[in-house]
């Protein structure tokens, strides 16, 4: 057999590559961030809290949750990230 894929072989030397910036503070917040809370659209159709996304705005220095492609803040309206 040459060198190509076996699949009988297991390989024990699997490790996790974490992505870089997952455990990175926002650039230019020396403070911790505020939690905005969730967006409207989430509230009023009942999205529970643990299948929510996280979205940063600027304006407030905060994180405020909803639905992936949601873009406004709750806030402030900021739709800019």
């Amino acid at each position: 057999m040459s060198d190509e894929y076996d699949p009988q072989k297991k390989q024990s030397d699997a490790e996790i590559v974490r992505f870089p910036q997952s455990r990175v503070s926002p650039a230019g917040s020396s403070v911790a961030f505020k939690e905005l809370g969730l967006s409207a659209l989430s509230q009023s159709l009942g999205l529970p809290e643990r299948q929510a996304t996280g979205h940063w705005c600027s304006r407030c220095q905060g994180i405020w949750y909803g639905y992936l492609l949601e873009v406004t803040c709750p806030v402030c309206g900021n739709r800019h990230g």
